[in-house]
């Protein structure tokens, strides 16, 4: 039900950004000649986040909006921040995670894609995995299917169209190597990389282990995969005068200039 309903918000999304953004061709004022008329705080629970806003805020200023970041500790804190008002927005988590936490929330735009990668200490080419190889994933059951979609994607498996975006093994239909499942802590998945011959991690988990879906991963998500990370609002919200521009400062140009910059192709833009 829960993917079934972020499909559903998905569909409607281009729907919202048509209504609410203006042409390409409108004009803008200098920064320097405008006040912000709204403060549109965001809240945030990872680092790189809060690096997307700040890349984002001169942009918005230019459309009369000074964003503020509010840090959070967790995706939960997050989202009810923005149901009771506290702040405006979030971009905390991708779509289905906000589909599946029923905060009522509403996607109103994407804004990176973290990529989930596949790891290896031994190989050098996903087409040298071994028959019967042990494949490491997470434990946890939405970030499991995402690693099964994505060993799909790669060839190494066939999945059942019925599965939706959070396949189990037990959904697996093809597995002609063979290959046997870990499915672990995502505390200790970068540690997998010791004794399993592949591992999908996270892009938070890879990060802090050192690595980089784009240098270090034979394989990575891509921006058209649906675990984008969303701007969300409440449902009242979606014709306030701030999301306009506020949308329009996320996907401004010094926003994709940042993300190049900041992570050499390792996050994926998919705006």
């Amino acid at each position: 039900m829960a993917e079934k309903t972020y499909l559903h918000r998905r569909g409607v999304l281009t729907a919202l950004l048509a209504m609410a953004l203006p042409s390409p061709g409108s004009a803008t004022a200098a920064s320097g000649s405008v006040q912000p008329r709204y403060t549109v705080r965001i809240g945030v629970v990872a680092e790189p986040d809060s690096e997307l806003v700040g890349a984002a805020s001169d942009a918005a200023l230019r459309e009369g909006v000074r964003l503020e970041t509010v840090r959070f500790a967790s995706v939960a804190q997050a989202n009810a921040a923005v149901t009771t008002g506290r702040i405006e927005a979030n971009i905390a988590q991708d779509g289905p995670s906000l589909a599946r936490a029923g905060s009522g929330l509403l996607p109103v735009a994407h804004t990176v894609t973290y990529p989930m990668g596949l790891y290896s200490r031994t190989l050098s080419d996903l087409r040298g995995l071994p028959p019967r190889s042990v494949v490491a994933f997470p434990a946890e059951p939405s970030a499991q299917g995402r690693a099964l979609l994505l060993l799909q994607g790669y060839g190494l498996i066939r999945i059942s169209s019925d599965a939706g975006l959070s396949p189990r093994t037990t959904d697996i239909v093809e597995n002609r190597r063979g290959l046997r499942w870990r499915a672990v802590a995502e505390a200790r998945l970068a540690a997998a990389l010791d004794n399993a011959a592949l591992v999908a991690l996270p892009f938070a988990a890879a990060s802090a282990a050192g690595l980089a879906p784009a240098r270090d991963a034979l394989g990575m998500e891509d921006s058209r995969v649906p675990f984008a990370n969303v701007l969300a609002i409440r449902a009242r919200d979606r014709d306030a005068p701030w999301l306009t521009p506020t949308v329009r400062g996320l996907h401004s140009e010094p926003v994709k200039t940042f993300i190049l910059a900041r992570f050499n192709d390792s996050v994926r833009r998919p705006w």
